[in-house]
């Protein structure tokens, strides 16, 4: 019996020490099978899902080209506007001459070019207010927010804790706001003397538009002796893409063939843009000449643009696309009321000049052979031939059957 229970005890020590070791390989392939999915996932690019993040197509840089026109100079507190002057020491640093601008979809990334630089205690030179902002219309609707404004983002110069602030407004009505993302003693805007503003735009603090105009805009005030206000004007965001309309289309033209034909600007966005200046790359084996003879004329708004096209006679017959550069005037009107200035209500007027590209698409074929010359001569001019030649041999046939019969009676 004692060897019984012994060997019965030996029996259940072995299955517990099986059981031990089964766990123990079992734990032991369960942390190597984790450790190893750790290594994967490391190893896998994660595609981040973040709710809310903006649908705006992400866009390569941007350029447009402020009019000087633009800028608005108001005298003392009466605030009549006088003429530009740049009689003081900052004013041309409230001068936008240029704005640069991208985006990745989740930030619209401005820098705006001024004139002269900037000082980081502006108050030395007698300068009580500066700002640099920019205002967002995120719906296109002139009844909403402020005066079409929906919100603002501004970086102003406080000129009693002599420090620069940043803050963000959105506005429901002329009247009714509201103030966040305020950032105190803000400075990573420019660099002392430096002649641009950083102002980026988070689209998460504006509800991610897809699609929204911008408008930005600098302002300098000499203790309430002299306002410069500039603006630019509304900015599409995203940029409008550009096509050149031509009638037929594909313009179609032989080797050496010389062709004058008429070119339409459009955009996808609502307006007509007016082209200042066609610029095209010229081609080995097209040559494209833009207003060749009315050098005089700048503009081209509804009225297609001229435009003589030259295949030389050894052209390689295809399809051509030759790119045109193009630089486009585009202004906007914008109303006084949202700067709030006494004596000045009156509209104001704004334009800038951006970039674009497109192409103006070309076909080259061979000349006709004589045999297709007679050809397409007849099928364009065969009925009108036919018909008169058929109207002439009826007149003949009856002067000639009127001239027998007369023959005939005078022979009786």
């Amino acid at each position: 019996m004692y060897y019984y229970l012994h060997s019965l005890l030996l029996i259940q020590m072995q299955q517990e020490q099986l059981i031990l070791c089964y766990c123990r390989t079992a734990a032991f392939f369960s942390v190597l099978i984790v450790l190893i999915l750790i290594s994967v996932l490391i190893c896998i690019p994660i595609t981040r899902v973040v709710y809310g993040e903006s649908p705006l197509a992400p866009f390569s840089r941007q350029e447009i080209n402020s009019a000087a026109s633009n800028i608005i100079q108001l005298k003392g507190p009466s605030h009549i506007q006088t003429k530009t002057t740049y009689n003081q020491p900052l004013d041309k640093s409230a001068s936008i001459q240029r704005v640069t601008y991208f985006s990745d979809g989740i930030t619209l990334n401005a820098t705006l070019w001024v004139g002269d630089g900037i000082k980081h205690d502006p108050s030395i030179y007698g300068v009580s207010i500066v700002t640099y902002g920019v205002l967002i219309d995120v719906d296109n609707n002139l009844a909403t927010g402020k005066y079409g404004v929906d919100y603002q983002r501004e970086i102003q110069w406080d000129n009693k804790t002599r420090t620069w602030n940043s803050a963000m407004f959105e506005y429901s009505s002329p009247t009714q706001f509201r103030t966040f993302d305020i950032r105190k003693n803000y400075t990573n805007f420019s660099k002392e003397d430096e002649r641009y503003v950083l102002l980026p735009l988070n689209l998460d603090s504006m509800t991610s538009p897809n699609k929204f105009r911008v408008l930005y805009y600098a302002i300098l005030i000499y203790n309430n002796s002299k306002t410069i206000v500039d603006l630019t004007s509304w900015i599409d965001i995203p940029p409008p893409q550009f096509t050149l309309l031509s009638l037929p289309s594909p313009i179609i033209i032989t080797q050496g063939e010389q062709k004058d034909v008429g070119v339409q600007l459009k955009s996808n966005e609502e307006g007509i843009p007016r082209a200042v200046n066609y610029s095209p790359v010229q081609n080995s084996n097209v040559e494209v000449q833009f207003n060749p003879d009315r050098l005089n004329a700048s503009t081209f708004g509804t009225a297609p643009a001229p435009f003589r096209i030259k295949v030389p006679s050894n052209a390689q017959v295809g399809h051509y696309a030759i790119p045109i550069s193009l630089n486009i005037s585009r202004g906007s009107t914008f109303p006084s009321k949202f700067i709030n200035v006494a004596n000045f209500n009156l509209p104001i007027t704004t334009q800038n000049y951006i970039t674009g590209n497109a192409n103006l698409t070309i076909s080259v074929i061979e000349p006709p052979t004589p045999g297709q010359r007679i050809k397409d001569f007849w099928d364009t001019y065969g009925s009108p031939i036919s018909l008169v030649g058929a109207g002439f041999a009826g007149a003949f046939s009856t002067y000639i059957f009127d001239y027998l019969k007369f023959r005939k009676q005078k022979a009786k």
